[in-house]
Parts: C-alpha cells; structure tokens; sequence
C-alpha cells in the first residue's frame, strides 16, 4: 500500500507555510514507509528538498514536528466524528460506519499511535493537552452522547464513555502497532482483503458489545 496525501491546511500554504507542508507530507511518507523503522530529520529534509534549519525554522525540533503531522492527523479524525454525528441514522449504523473509518484511517496513518504513545510517555504536560484537544476529548465527547442515544433508542446498555473510547481505539488500532505479529509471527499480509475481514469482524464485536444482555 502506497502513503496516501496527508490532510492539507484549511487555508492554501503560502510563503515559508508551504516548506512546512513539504516536510510534513515528507515526514508521513517516510513513517508510513518504514512502519515503525527510523526516521532522521535528514532523511524528512531530503524528500522534502528542504533545508534541515527549515525544521527549526518551522516547528522549533523534530519533535515539534512529529507532534503537528500527529496533531494534523488526529484533527481529521476528529473531523470524520463531526461529519458522522450530523448524519441522520440511528446510534447503531453511526457506530458501525465509525469502526470502519477509524480502522481504515489506520491503514491510511499506522504509524499514529506509535508517535503519540512516544510523546505521552515523555510526560510532556503541553504535548499531552494539544493531542488531548485534537481528537482524544472531542471523540470522548462523541461516545457520550452516541452511548446514550444508543441506550435510549436502540436498546443498548449502559457503558462508561471513557473505557468505551479506549476499547474502540484499542480494538481498531492494535492490528496496526502489532503489524509485525501479524505478518512475521503469523504469516498474514497486511492487504486489503485483510483490512475489510478486520473491518467486518472489529464492527460486528463492537456492535456486539454495546447490545443489552440477550438482545
């Protein structure tokens, strides 16, 4: 699977913007491409035909800028909820396309959580409060009020949003921080057909989940 283009700004780069887009495009190529191997800042510059001050310049230090492409993802993410929330369907059909979304995002970024988890192991308060606005607080919020239009609607019992956001994201996300499991240790390519299998069965047991005893 080829790195597909990282969600642009809401206003078109201009000036040093558009260096900084390059290297944040060139940053998400080579983390896709390498799954979890090294990237040095070099490496971001030269794809990007940048300078390596420009990183500076920018964003300060390659962490700066591996939190906004982290930052730049998680935002749409959040988007994606913010699209489903206003359709009109029933909690059920919301949470089903939700699975299938965060799951395909996933092929689309799998190196996401990895560089999140990095960060908010490094304690850093600032890090923590930026990535928990771009998509962990507004998805919690989401759950919430999905929950319990669910319960109140469809039936479903009751469920504490917050263990209910890290049971999706952790059903949803594993396959993608465990990739070497699955293709070395049991011999299973990560390819589409597999994607939509992982999609079919990750939907079905957390649609499962969320039904009343003996519903």
């Amino acid at each position: 699977m080829a790195p597909s283009r990282l969600p642009g700004p809401a206003v078109p780069a201009q000036g040093a913007d558009v260096t900084r887009e390059r290297l944040l495009q060139a940053a998400h190529e080579l983390e896709f491409e390498r799954m979890g191997g090294r990237v040095a800042v070099s490496d971001i510059c030269a794809r990007a035909g940048a300078n390596v001050a420009m990183v500076k310049y920018c964003f300060g230090s390659k962490d700066g800028l591996l939190d906004a492409l982290v930052e730049r993802v998680m935002v749409q993410f959040a988007q994606d909820i913010d699209r489903l929330a206003r359709l009109d369907e029933s909690a059920t059909a919301k949470l089903r396309r939700h699975v299938a979304e965060i799951i395909r995002n996933y092929v689309r970024y799998p190196y996401v959580n990895r560089l999140m988890n990095e960060r908010l192991l490094t304690g850093d308060a600032e890090a923590v409060d930026r990535m928990s606005r771009a998509f962990a607080v507004p998805a919690r919020t989401w759950y919430a009020d999905l929950l319990a239009e669910g319960h109140a609607v469809d039936g479903w019992r009751e469920l504490e949003p917050t263990l209910f956001f890290f049971t999706v994201i952790g059903v949803c996300e594993f396959l993608f921080s465990a990739r070497p499991w699955l293709e070395q240790g049991f011999n299973e390519p990560l390819d589409a057909g597999l994607v939509e299998r992982y999609v079919a069965h990750a939907t079905e047991l957390v649609v499962s989940g969320v039904r009343a005893t003996g519903a």
